[in-house]
């Protein structure tokens, strides 16, 4: 392979994995939408009980990740009030 080729090659490369960047981007963001408009109507009281039974059904299958959780809501907590933050500890609490 000459220079010239491995260079139009990677060129390429970097081209396609910033396109299947920029895809999975919009496809988390369509992801992101989707969820708010299924969520968005529902009370505090609703929204736990949809958050406790996907909890649920994660643990039964196995799939439940409480330490990827609990960074997650690590990084979203200096956003919050004390208030938010207490409830949002204590919701984590609920779910270990």
């Amino acid at each position: 392979m000459k220079l010239s080729q491995f260079k139009s090659s990677t060129k390429q490369e970097e081209k396609t994995n910033k396109e299947e960047k920029t895809n999975a981007q919009s496809e988390k963001s369509q992801d992101m939408q989707s969820l708010y408009e299924k969520y968005k109507d529902m009370d505090k009281n609703s929204l736990m009980q949809e958050l406790l039974k996907n909890v649920d059904k994660q643990k039964k299958e196995g799939s439940f990740d409480f330490s990827a959780l609990q960074s997650q809501v690590t990084q979203v907590l200096p956003y919050l009030t004390q208030d938010q933050q207490k409830y949002l500890m204590t919701i984590l609490s609920q779910l270990k």
